[in-house]
């Protein structure tokens, strides 16, 4: 595999690039050339040298809360991300020198990986990216190349915009996935997703050329030179018209991939051969549109009070507090006159067939550790068996499982709900952040389910 070094000098080629299938052999290298016709190469990275090029490169580190994010990243993940040379290091492959990202699991049964990203090294707007990658497999895996925009800091997910150009599920390895989350017209997580098949082999087998071509227009993702799926960007998918930054990491365990079982074998690794951005000659990029808060978050049509509805009236120790529904599946939240306690509840309405949930978030920490017990009440269709039901506070959170408890039957259709603090384990009780969050319904085998939820008569008893 022959590495090129685009930092001396370019030659313009004029060439036909030859397309691979999907069922060719995989093992072939693939002809990506030096620069095509009408491109110039803008950013790239081979992978030659000793060490991992921090010029290039940033780590990001732990399990998420570093970053504004719950234990996990948001997404229930296991491993616990490092800057350690065991888990990313720049390796020999088949010949060729190229990036090393490795899930491991250590002695005490928790797992360790890396995440790398560009963050305020690079970004892109517009133009060709190409990936040359070979993807790790097994249950609980997930490796992904991807992007996020690089206003992250101020808009929350998914205002900021995410590009997956490739995701493998570890226990489905001949697939991988192209997806595009935004914020919607209605203030809703947006999702665009495709998937594509390997004939006859999985992306752990060679490597291949995962690319993105993006246009003020369109964003088309291929592999081996051959598209699989074009995505025209609407007007509520501003988030595709500015900038974004590059990110590469292999996560263990989750909502979508599931967690690892007697079937993962680690160590496993994700190689990455290069990394390649091209530019358009003289192409004139628009004026990337102005961010809009309100109309780019998710969840911001929420009616005043909502939040204050679901908790108890005469229970004023958690003070002010708003409501924030999250992920593909994430309910839609208004309020209901039918209640057990006041005038009105909150209702989270999920739509069913994805992960997702909803929760409630005090302007201010505050110290629960004189309580005992979490009461709520539900209104829930029979379908709805189970939950999860969290607690945040600072840096910790717990969660229990709704099918483990046993609620006392009210009037309207409610049950009650009483578990103990201590259920929540590890849970800092002096700066409880979240009193309480609803997350991922499901019926009795296990499949998310749809069905209107309301919520009233939160608080904590001694």
């Amino acid at each position: 595999m022959k590495k090129t070094n685009y930092g001396f000098f370019f030659l313009l080629l004029t060439l036909v690039v030859t397309s691979c299938n999907n069922d060719s052999d995989s093992n072939e290298l693939v002809d990506v050339p030096a620069v095509y016709e009408g491109w110039s190469l803008q950013w790239n990275e081979e992978f030659n040298e000793a060490q991992i090029n921090t010029n290039n490169w940033n780590y990001e580190l732990g399990n998420g809360t570093d970053y504004g994010l719950p234990i996990g990243w948001g997404n229930n993940e296991q491993q616990i991300y490092t800057s350690n040379s065991e888990n990313s290091s720049i390796v020999d492959d088949e010949g060729a020198s190229v990036l090393a990202i490795t899930a491991l699991q250590d002695n005490s049964g928790g797992y360790t990986s890396a995440k790398l990203t560009t963050q305020n090294l690079f970004s892109m707007r517009f133009g060709r990216l190409e990936v040359r990658a070979k993807m790790p497999k097994g249950q609980g895996l997930l490796p992904a190349i991807w992007m996020l925009g690089d206003n992250r800091s101020q808009i929350d997910w998914p205002g900021c915009g995410e590009i997956d150009i490739a995701e493998v599920v570890g226990n489905d390895p001949s697939k991988y996935y192209s997806t595009l989350h935004f914020t919607n017209d209605e203030n809703k997580h947006g999702e665009k997703q495709s998937s594509n098949l390997l004939s006859g082999a999985d992306f752990s087998d060679s490597y291949h050329v995962f690319s993105l071509d993006w246009t003020p227009e369109t964003i088309t993702f291929s592999l081996d030179g051959q598209v699989g799926n074009q995505v025209s960007i609407e007007d509520d998918m501003k988030e595709f018209l500015r900038s974004s930054y590059l990110i590469l990491n292999v996560a263990v365990g989750g909502n979508w991939p599931g967690e690892p079982d007697e079937t993962t074998i680690f160590p496993q690794t994700m190689y990455t051969d290069y990394i390649r951005v091209y530019s358009k000659n003289n192409f004139q990029a628009p004026e990337a549109p102005a961010l809009d808060i309100d109309e780019e978050t998710v969840g911001q049509v929420i009616e005043v009070g909502i939040a204050e509805s679901a908790i108890k009236d005469s229970f004023t120790h958690l003070g002010s507090l708003s409501v924030i529904s999250y992920g593909p599946g994430a309910p839609a939240i208004l309020s209901s006159e039918i209640a057990v306690d006041g005038d009105a509840s909150s209702v989270f309405d999920f739509p069913g067939g994805n992960w997702g949930g909803a929760y409630f978030e005090l302007d201010n920490p505050k110290d629960i550790s004189a309580f005992t017990h979490l009461k709520f009440s539900l209104n829930k269709p029979d379908a709805f068996v189970n939950s999860e039901i969290k607690l945040e506070a600072g840096a910790t959170n717990a969660i229990v499982y709704l099918a483990g408890y046993t609620g006392t039957e009210l009037t309207d259709g409610y049950v009650e709900y009483t578990i103990p603090l201590a259920d929540f384990t590890g849970l800092d009780l002096t700066g409880l952040t979240i009193p309480f969050s609803i997350w991922n319904p499901q019926d009795a085998n296990d499949a998310f389910v749809e069905g209107t939820v309301l919520i009233d008569n939160i608080y904590f008893s001694m």
